[in-house]
């Protein structure tokens, strides 16, 4: 027997066994489940400690003693006594299973009883007799694998067994295991009968491995064999990662570690400390003395360094360009207020513009439009160098027919005057 406060479930044997008796942490279910499948052996005896999700994955779930036990002792309703369960074969005969020989009562401390699930059969080994209700289940076990394979059961007289089989005990008071509770006769001879019922020879030879004792907070890694599978194996990484953060938590980071991290922060804090020391100083001119950017600048030069600036969405070029069409079409129409039909119509009307070139001008107009409608809607609008500047030239080659057209007109007047 070798009592530890770690396991390494891959260096386990299936001819080994382990007693976990009140587990702070939470068992890992599948690195056990392989070691029973390959014929190891486990009792898990717990009450309130972390035990309750490896055995609901057996089927076997945590339960409330009773409140009103018909043996007591003491008359202390927190101090059950346990009695043998009825054998399976009938009622009025003992228990002859080897943890219960020698074993008239077990004197228990705050138990928590056992409950199965619908249809799992296993072999109940001690109850708790109730007034008032049922009885309660307070030890059970059950073979792991087929029991048929294993040689337990339906094997012809003298076969060997095909597989093996491993054993799981489940009991809901580790104080009843303890060294002031084993001066009861019962107590005792329950976990002398314990011991030899994990360590006993199997149906496919003579075991002879370890038993390891754990209890309390005990670290766990590793995995047994190869059968886990990826899934299983990440789990299980998982697991040994949450373990590491819970000791971390509870009792600080390992000295290597923490002189580590501090010899790199004092080395990142010296060369911090070394480039912000070695800057030369440079005085920056005070904020009222600065130039002021030519974009933040009103009037024709503040405008013109926002529409040349290459972050200038093109929109508002085009809108700028749309306005200096309008606002010469209304100054020559003298139409402060018109829209832009009224001021292409105007020009239709004046004969400003020949009719291709009036055309022209109404689809230049309704294409800028396009900008004003980006503008107010906040989108972005994509256009490119080229076709940029060929809008501009359309708009100076409009402005130009126009204006030669009054020059000639008024060479026409000053000839007839």
């Amino acid at each position: 027997m070798r009592v530890v406060s770690s396991i390494d479930y891959s260096v386990l044997d299936p001819r080994d066994a382990v007693i976990f008796l009140h587990p702070e942490v939470e068992i890992r279910f599948h690195a056990l489940a392989a070691f029973l499948a390959a014929g190891g052996r486990a009792a898990v005896i717990d009450d309130y400690g972390q035990a309750a999700p490896l055995l609901q994955r057996f089927h076997i779930h945590r339960a409330n003693a009773p409140a009103s036990p018909a043996l007591r002792l003491q008359d202390n309703p927190n101090l059950p006594i346990a009695l043998p369960a009825p054998s399976e074969a009938s009622e009025r005969e003992p228990n002859e299973h080897l943890t219960l020989r020698g074993v008239d009562q077990v004197v228990t401390n705050h138990p928590t009883a056992l409950r199965l699930e619908t249809g799992i059969e296993l072999t109940r080994l001690l109850m708790l007799p109730a007034r008032g209700q049922a009885d309660a289940l307070l030890a059970v076990t059950g073979v792991i694998g087929d029991a048929k394979a294993c040689g337990l059961t339906g094997a012809p007289s003298g076969a060997p067994p095909a597989g093996h089989c491993g054993r799981l005990l489940a009991m809901g008071d580790p104080s009843a295991l303890m060294n002031l509770m084993l001066r009861y006769p019962g107590n005792k001879n329950f976990a002398r009968g314990l011991v030899s019922y994990l360590v006993e020879d199997d149906t496919w030879g003579r075991r002879g491995g370890n038993l390891y004792v754990l209890s309390g907070g005990f670290r766990q890694s590793g995995s047994y064999g190869d059968a886990s599978g990826w899934r299983e194996s990440v789990l299980e990484q998982q697991a040994a990662l949450l373990d590491w953060l819970e000791e971390v938590r509870a009792h600080g980071l390992p000295e290597p570690v923490s002189i580590a991290l501090a010899a790199v922060a004092a080395v990142a804090v010296c060369i911090w400390t070394a480039l912000a020391g070695g800057q030369l100083y440079s005085a920056s001119t005070p904020g009222y003395s600065r130039a002021v950017p030519t974009s933040a600048q009103g009037g024709f030069a503040g405008r013109f360094a926002v529409l040349s600036a290459t972050t200038t969405d093109r929109a508002l070029v085009l809108m700028e360009l749309k306005q200096t069409i309008e606002g010469s079409l209304r100054l020559r129409l003298n139409l402060p207020g018109a829209s832009t039909a009224s001021l292409v119509d105007g020009v239709r009307q004046r004969q400003l513009l020949g009719p291709a070139a009036a055309l022209q001008l109404e689809r230049l107009l309704r294409r800028l439009g396009a900008a004003e409608l980006a503008v107010l809607s906040t989108r972005p609008l994509n256009v490119s160098d080229r076709a940029l500047r060929a809008l501009h030239q359309g708009s100076m080659d409009l402005l130009t027919e126009m204006k030669d057209h009054e020059e000639g007109q008024r060479d026409l007047r000053a000839q007839h005057g």
